[in-house]
């Protein structure tokens, strides 16, 4: 009886707490007065609910488990279940980081009617605006499985959506009548492809209508991967429809941003796409041999088909950059190749195909005419180098090597040891650009350690902007205990991301450093303007700008963040336990703090440069001195305080502390016997410092803290 009794309240709880979320349709939330006036930008979700938990009934659109991160990030669509398929506003997509319960989104079907009680927010406020719901705990239930009818798309013109390209080369949405199909699954009819951008194992296709108004076909599903079965398209296809879920991007309000591509069509199922007559499709392009040298020529070719008959194929090779020379492909079944002349050392040739078929339809791949960058490589009488495959002449950064499978040789920077960065890069001595890379996937390396000499044979892959070597097939350790190249570079290089400054560096080995002085924190949160923390923080050399300076990944490991965990400074103690647990007590970042230097290695990820370091030792902090070994024994902690600080020693070891204001006065002192000893500090607000030394009062240990 005690059981039924306890069963009812806590029922009667959650009903009452159920009863205090309003109950609104997706139409309210989407749609509402004034959304685009008098800022063009204001297209986010109606002010009453933004931030707030709100309850909905919708049907799902697409299966769950589809999108690109499956398995991490829980991502589907719904739509009201008062609307049908044209009814304005009326979608919404549901997103959350880990399995929903009752009900996990992962395995919904398309039909399925769920109830989501969830708070209203934005994916990426400032570039895609998107309106999303997330999931509290227990908020996602489903009300009726799917009686087998999926909803349907609805018919839509690409000029609702977005107009002509802009200086960046994306396309313009058009807000007012565009956003209110944000969500919705839609068609759109007759466009021609004019890009196609691949990037590994994604693909993502530019095409226009007959007015000249484009769209991205966008891969935020899984349906577009090579590896899924997905063919791309040639430049100058036509595809007679297009089906899939309208994903804003708010480049009409922020038209110099690169990242801004309108609004953008996401189909996920093969059958989305239906392609009219076609252009020759040429794919699956082979070099005899990655590196070539100077001695020998280098056969080129590619599998080239037609819905029809082929009429003929070509190479066009340069060596100038400017003049391109025709070869004829002689075909064998549906491979065609050709044989570039062999050229002198460091000759940079460019290169690429062009097919046509019966009825005068022709492919060229890369669409060099079209000012796509073409294919190229570097002779050389070495072999294969780390700088010969991330050297490049174009902006866009792309290897010239994307597919090849070679082996480079280098030393190790950093490593999967537990106590580094828990991730491989390799550096070429002797070069002082272009001559790092990181190495991922397989067991192989996860040995290797800092300094060792190797030989790591892998393939060549783009990862959203980053050329790493993947699937790694073997591994050779030539020599160990080498010395690291590493690079010392200002910070303020970094600012912002500009190709012929920063490309260079990518994934090289590099110490920061103020050429007048030490280095200071000028940002505790690079991404704060965008209201979003990713865990970065900038270092620079005016402590009054904190727009100058090169970003710091720390504490984050994730499937888009790949930093240390072994690293204590972090610019907020969420991250001790998320995307990962850190292995070492946390130390918050300051405005203003003072470093000697920084280093670690330079990545890219999201349009910008950031430095990763691996561990403590990266860090040489002025205030502090941070040592490796002690900061594994101490943990100073809350900071900011407000009149007590927690003092945990794991060491063992009798510590004397002192408190100094910031004109180095002491101000309390004591010993430290215990493992845990809690101090109170009847002090004003400012910033204080907690020396600690040992038994032979030496100085041990300088920490930064601050009372609120």
């Amino acid at each position: 009886m005690k059981k039924n009794l306890l069963f009812l309240l806590s029922f009667l709880i959650v009903s009452i707490g159920s009863c205090q979320i309003p109950f609104v349709t997706i139409q309210e939330i989407q749609g509402w007065s004034g959304q685009f006036s008098p800022d063009s930008c204001n297209d986010g979700p109606n002010p009453l609910y933004l931030g707030t938990s709100v309850k909905v009934r919708g049907v799902v659109i697409n299966n769950g488990g589809l999108n690109e991160t499956a398995g991490q990030t829980r991502w589907i669509w719904i739509r009201d279940v008062t609307a049908n398929p044209s009814t304005p506003f009326a979608n919404i997509s549901v997103r959350n980081s880990a399995a929903t319960t009752p009900t996990d989104i992962n395995t919904l079907v398309s039909g399925d009617t769920i109830e989501v009680i969830g708070i209203v927010t934005e994916f990426n406020p400032t570039i895609n605006g998107e309106t999303q719901l997330t999931p509290v705990d227990g908020g996602v239930t489903l009300v009726s499985f799917s009686p087998g009818l999926a909803p349907e798309s609805h018919p839509v013109q690409v000029g609702w959506l977005n107009g002509g390209l802009n200086s960046n080369g994306q396309p313009t949405n058009h807000l007012t009548t565009g956003e209110q199909y944000e969500g919705n699954f839609v068609q759109i009819n007759n466009v021609t492809v004019v890009q196609v951008v691949p990037s590994g194992d994604r693909v993502r296709i530019l095409v226009k209508d007959s007015a000249d108004n484009h769209i991205w076909i966008y891969d935020r599903f899984r349906t577009q991967r090579l590896s899924n079965g997905f063919v791309p398209p040639n430049v100058g296809d036509q595809y007679t429809s297009v089906k899939g879920i309208i994903e804003s991007w708010k480049n009409g309000c922020d038209p110099a941003s690169t990242n801004s591509r309108g609004y953008n069509i996401n189909p996920f199922s093969l059958t989305h796409y239906k392609k009219g007559a076609s252009s020759p499709t040429i794919g699956n392009i082979k070099k005899s041999t990655p590196c070539p040298n100077s001695l020998n020529p280098l056969i080129v070719s590619a599998e080239i088909t037609d819905d029809s008959l082929v009429s003929s194929a070509e190479v066009l090779y340069s060596v100038d950059g400017l003049v391109y020379n025709t070869l004829p492909a002689t075909p064998q079944g549906t491979r065609y190749s050709a044989s570039i002349p062999s050229q002198p050392v460091g000759t940079m040739v460019r290169y690429y195909f062009r097919a046509k078929d019966n009825v005068n339809n022709t492919t060229v791949l890369p669409n060099v005419p079209g000012q796509s960058t073409p294919l190229f490589y570097t002779v050389s009488n070495v072999g294969c180098t780390i700088r010969d495959i991330q050297y490049t002449p174009y902006p866009i950064g792309r290897s010239g090597y994307v597919g090849d499978t070679l082996t480079l040789r280098g030393i190790v920077t950093a490593s999967a040891e537990s106590n580094n960065l828990g991730y491989v890069y390799i550096q070429q001595d002797g070069e002082i650009a272009w001559s790092g890379i990181w190495v991922n996937g397989g067991s192989l390396i996860t040995n290797l350690a800092i300094g060792d000499r190797v030989a790591v044979t892998g393939v060549v892959e783009e990862y959203f902007g980053l050329t790493r070597l993947a699937n790694i097939s073997n591994v050779q350790v030539i020599q160990t205990g080498q010395t690291l190249p590493t690079t010392v570079l200002n910070p303020n290089l970094f600012s912002t991301y500009d190709f012929a400054t920063c490309e260079k560096y990518e994934s090289m080995l590099v110490e920061l450093q103020n050429p007048n002085g030490n280095l200071f924190v000028v940002d505790t949160n690079a991404d704060a303007a965008q209201s979003r923390n990713n865990g970065e923080w900038r270092v620079g050399n005016d402590i009054l700008d904190p727009t100058s300076g090169c970003r710091v990944l720390t504490g984050r490991q994730g499937s888009t963040t790949f930093s240390s965990l072994n690293v204590s400074y972090v610019n907020s103690p969420v991250w001790a336990t998320t995307d990962g647990t850190m292995n070492v007590p946390v130390i918050v970042v300051t405005p203003g703090q003072e470093l000697v230097r920084i280093k670690g290695i330079l990545t890219y990820s999201f349009s910008n440069m950031k430095l990763i370091p691996r561990n403590n030792e990266d860090v040489l902090d002025a205030s502090t001195n941070v040592s490796k070994t002690f900061i594994n024994r101490v943990k100073i902690y809350p900071n900011p305080i407000k009149d007590q600080v927690m003092i945990s020693n794991n060491g063992g070891q009798s510590l004397g502390y002192e408190i100094l204001n910031s004109l180095g006065q002491k101000l309390q002192s004591g010993n430290i016997n215990s493992s845990n000893t809690q101090l109170k500090l009847n002090l004003k607000t400012g910033i204080y410092y907690v020396v600690l030394k040992d038994t032979n009062n030496n100085f041990t240990e300088r920490y930064r803290i601050s009372i609120d």
